[in-house]
């Protein structure tokens, strides 16, 4: 027989029963987060009110909403796996662990604000377009066309999925922080 055969190797495998509900929560909100990127997170439709016309011209994920959408996205998703990897592999206790995980999640909660405010906004990037739009007949004025843009929801269920985040690596950073002698 071989002489690498007989042995058997002892490795101790992931300790599911270590990972408590707040990290559960953690990486339920990574995961609702990574499903909220292929929701649509930002929209903007034309409409020419005078003739019922109201048309899409954009719905765009998160992969495609720019750099703060999807790199929020992608926060989330590491915050989750940091969170199950230290817990399972039993470090997930110690402050300096939880705080990376409060710092993962804070900081994709910070640039999912910034990219709903820097969203491209229709009134101020094709206001010329809209005015344009107007027949004016003397008196007459005859509607024209108008251009709405928007976040959407994709963007509310990342939100919420940065708020949860971060609230439970918040709580676990503190219970951490408590049991650190």
């Amino acid at each position: 027989m071989p002489a690498g055969l007989g042995r058997q190797i002892n490795m101790a495998g992931p300790d599911v029963a270590r990972v408590t509900a707040l990290d559960w929560v953690v990486v339920g909100a990574g995961l609702l987060a990574y499903i909220s990127a292929w929701l649509p997170w930002y929209t903007s439709t034309a409409s020419v009110p005078i003739l019922g016309i109201t048309r899409l011209l954009r719905h765009d994920d998160a992969w495609h909403a720019g750099f703060g959408a999807w790199f929020s996205v992608l926060l989330l998703l590491a915050c989750a796996g940091w969170v199950l990897a230290s817990t399972m592999g039993g470090r997930g206790r110690t402050t300096v662990m939880s705080l990376i995980a409060l710092s993962l999640s804070a900081l994709a909660f910070i640039t999912i604000v910034l990219r709903w405010a820097t969203f491209p906004d229709a009134s101020g990037g094709l206001g010329r377009v809209g005015q344009l739009g107007e027949i004016n007949l003397g008196d007459i004025n005859l509607g024209g066309f108008s251009v709405t843009s928007s976040a959407d929801y994709g963007l509310g269920v990342a939100l919420v999925a940065a708020i949860v985040a971060t609230a439970a690596s918040l709580l676990r950073f503190r219970a951490a922080s408590r049991n650190t002698p």
